[in-house]
């Protein structure tokens, strides 16, 4: 095959997918992994393909508009699920746990069955489903400006009250995993988990396999501070050898 012939189809496969290894893409086109190597850095250098770790990510999707809560909550479900059950079990009984905005975390709450717990967060929709879960937690809802988009409550005032408490665990969510770094789409909303995580005990985040490898806005934390990524059991190898080296990965 040709080398715009590769150019072409590289492109074409990532107006569908995503992200897109480079053991893949040799093995569809019948070549080495070093060919494909040099290929998306010809393709990143002409603005074609965003290159990330392992493989490439297409440009529509670095270009991200960031969906809302009730959008997200149509996408990746059972992955979702099985990663906030398991996350779910992290908890001991009469602990205080922040629980940020996402509706992987969603998932987690409907999940505790922690017989006492106080929660906090500053997502509403988090906050809606902890209170219909059957035990009956200590609830504190975080205001501020409330952000349409994630469901959460942001800004001075709910940075102000999360600086004034201390957390047994933190659980945050993120749009994206990138090297070391924890991606979000919205600098206040990053800041005021930023803050959170800095005051916990104990630190996790909790996501999907598809959050791994892809970009986003801002860097509001290093994956390296974190002291668990919660995933799911079918990552490639490849990503939990590469992440591995920054935190330690419960895909179990």
């Amino acid at each position: 095959m040709l080398k715009q012939e590769r150019f072409s189809k590289i492109v074409n496969i990532l107006s569908t997918e995503e992200i897109v290894q480079v053991s893949d893409l040799a093995n569809m086109m019948n070549v080495s992994e070093m060919t494909i190597r040099r290929d998306l850095r010809e393709l990143d250098r002409r603005g074609k393909v965003l290159r990330v770790h392992g493989g490439a990510q297409s440009v529509s999707s670095s270009l991200i508009i960031e969906k809302n809560f009730n959008e997200k909550r149509e996408i990746h479900v059972p992955e979702k699920k099985e990663v906030a059950k398991k996350a779910s079990k992290l908890i001991k009984d009469g602990e205080t746990v922040y629980v940020g905005p996402g509706t992987t975390l969603e998932f987690m709450v409907a999940e505790l069955k922690q017989k006492k717990l106080r929660l906090v967060t500053n997502s509403i929709p988090v906050f809606e489903a902890a209170r219909q879960n059957a035990n009956n937690y200590d609830l504190i809802l975080i205001g501020g400006s409330y952000r349409r988009t994630s469901g959460a409550c942001i800004g001075a005032l709910a940075n102000h009250d999360l600086k004034s408490m201390g957390y047994d665990r933190a659980f945050v969510g993120v749009n994206g995993i990138i090297d070391d770094a924890l991606m979000t789409a919205n600098m206040e909303e990053g800041l005021t988990q930023k803050i959170v995580l800095d005051r916990a005990v104990h630190k996790y985040v909790v996501c999907d396999k598809f959050k791994l490898n892809k970009n986003d806005f801002y860097n509001f934390y290093k994956l390296s501070d974190i002291d668990r990524l919660i995933t799911n059991h079918d990552v490639a190898k490849k990503l939990v050898d590469y992440y591995g080296q920054f935190i330690e990965i419960d895909n179990s």
